[in-house]
């Protein structure tokens, strides 16, 4: 069973009263103390983090370590068994589902290892489809699409078709799509996969300028030190927990 489908609890599981009278710093983004199952296997276990407003900031560590499950928690995709997530300041591990949902549509944008193009779609339809749905006019939506294309180097394959077109061309164009509407945040899971050499390292750094020009905060879960090594800070995991070894990065 993958995170995303992971069972939905009561929305009055965690009333808005148990939530702490202050509110923690200004972070973008800030957890404290989480826990998270998934079957008989614990995934995280006390996990505390804080994410600043416009960096790149990476969870790293080797498979199994718990990075997607805390990118997970952080951008609401789950919510974790124990403990509390933030966003500016606001408490996200008080939301049901739908809350979630609803915070992550005006606020977040996702990436993940598969591309999840739509192949009867153009590029260009592709990247501006999330605006096209919040129902923007197609011209603003295309000429939107168009400077995100722009600043990801696919607008040469605008009118292409995904089915047939490079692994490193599908990545751009997916993170494209995942900028296009502006988020305050931005969660990459293994953005770069698949690639190595030349076209990680341009991926990544297209990604990271385009994100620190327009004020947005990068958050990427990577095995891959190569793509770790663009962010500012980060942390560790290992086994479900924050490496000792790692602290101070």
């Amino acid at each position: 069973m993958s995170l995303s489908s992971r069972e939905t609890r009561p929305a009055d599981r965690r009333a808005v009263a148990d939530a702490p009278s202050a509110p923690p710093d200004n972070d973008v983004l800030r957890a404290h103390g989480l826990t998270l199952t998934q079957g008989s296997r614990t995934l995280l276990r006390d996990v505390s983090a804080a994410v600043r407003a416009d960096e790149t900031f990476a969870i790293t560590g080797p498979d199994g370590a718990g990075k997607s499950a805390l990118l997970a928690c952080l951008s609401g995709v789950v919510a974790p068994d124990t403990g509390e997530v933030w966003f500016n300041s606001g408490p996200m591990h008080v939301l049901d589902e739908k809350g979630r949902i609803a915070l992550r549509r005006r606020h977040f944008g996702l990436v993940d290892g598969r591309t999840r193009l739509l192949p009867e779609l153009t590029v260009a339809e592709n990247v501006a489809l999330p605006l096209l749905l919040d129902r923007m006019r197609r011209t603003e939506a295309f000429a939107i699409a168009r400077h995100w294309m722009d600043r990801l180097d696919v607008t040469e394959h605008a009118e292409s078709r995904p089915p047939g077109l490079g692994p490193a061309l599908l990545r751009r164009a997916a993170v494209a799509r995942a900028l296009v509407t502006r988020p305050a945040v931005v969660f990459a899971d293994e953005p770069a996969h698949g690639l190595a050499g030349a076209e990680l390292d341009h991926l990544m750094r297209i990604l990271v300028s385009a994100v620190r020009s327009h004020g947005i905060t990068l958050v990427l879960a990577t095995a891959d030190r190569r793509v770790a090594a663009h962010a500012d800070r980060g942390l560790v995991l290992r086994e479900g927990r924050r490496d000792p070894r790692a602290e101070g990065w």
